[in-house]
């Protein structure tokens, strides 16, 4: 598949941990899960891409079917179940990254304290940063790495190996309650000294579609959730703590609802696969979306 010309805007520079960004828009994890398109994606103008989720071996994923669309409502329900390469073929497949490009970020996971570590410790000489998930509702073992206990454990060994700017993808903002226990999450993040959150993954939900019977629901429904999500955050987090808002986001105004709420940066998917290469020039180029920027600025 041919992508579009690489898109040209005048700089709006974005100060984020991972570097200056010629604009706050991300393509978010899930998109490129191998590393090998990193290329064509960066020529749609993105300030920044994640890519992945990686392992510390290849996964094949959860079985098909396991991607369905609700064109009606342009929001898709997946359960992929981390589909990769592992984290050696990705490592392997940014030799052919071509340089500038905009900062890149690695989406990793793994279902055991020693599996996240170890991606962790091989992964960041290769990018710009690392997003770690742990909160995709595709992989049931990863409740366990966010129980207090096993979190702490997990963050305080992430933070012995440390070198490069990192993020915790969080769950989605589905009440207030279920949220106070993701704030404790958070601020365990924030007080280890990790420079941000990702928030927030797709929202669990049952869907025969799927052959597991379940999975990940995302697109515009969820934008309540993440202005939710970021509001809680950025009410509890000093105003260096960065965050990255992914969900719900299908148009410009979205994205500028998002950065008023206090979001750093903000992440799209699902709207890509439905209004395709445009959404990105539209976001970019969006006179509101500069406006944000710039009084930060």
């Amino acid at each position: 598949m041919r992508l579009a010309p690489r898109i040209e805007a005048e700089p709006v520079l974005v100060t984020t941990a991972v570097g200056r960004l010629a604009n706050p828009l991300g393509l978010a994890a899930g998109y490129d899960k191998t590393g090998r398109h990193l290329n064509d994606l960066a020529r749609l103008g993105f300030g920044y891409l994640v890519a992945g989720t990686f392992t510390l071996s290849p996964r094949p994923g959860n079985p098909k079917p396991r991607v369905a669309r609700n064109k009606e409502e342009e929001t898709l329900v997946n359960a992929l179940g981390f589909p990769n390469p592992g984290v050696d073929e990705f490592i392997r497949n940014l030799k052919s990254r071509t340089k500038p490009a905009p900062p890149l970020i690695a989406s990793i996971s793994g279902t055991t304290i020693e599996d996240v570590v170890a991606v962790y410790a091989k992964v960041q000489p290769f990018v710009e940063g690392v997003e770690v998930n742990l909160s995709s509702p595709n992989t049931p073992s990863l409740r366990d790495l966010r129980e207090p206990q096993a979190f702490a454990e997990l963050a305080e060994r992430l933070k012995e190996a440390k070198v490069k700017p990192s993020y915790l993808k969080i769950p989605p903002h589905v009440g207030d309650h279920q949220f106070l226990d993701t704030m404790l999450l958070v601020k365990k993040w924030e007080n280890l000294g990790f420079e941000g959150v990702t928030a927030a993954n797709s929202m669990h939900v049952v869907d025969a579609r799927m052959a597991v019977g379940e999975g990940g629901y995302s697109g515009p429904p969820l934008l309540e959730h993440t202005k939710a999500a970021v509001e809680a955050i950025r009410r509890s987090v000093d105003k260096s703590f960065e965050v990255n808002a992914v969900g719900g986001i299908s148009r410009p105004a979205d994205a500028a609802a998002l950065l008023r709420h206090g979001a750093n940066t903000v992440q799209v998917f699902t709207a890509l696969v439905y209004k395709g290469p445009a959404l990105v020039k539209s976001i970019i180029t969006d006179q509101d979306v500069r406006r944000v920027i710039g009084f930060r600025s």
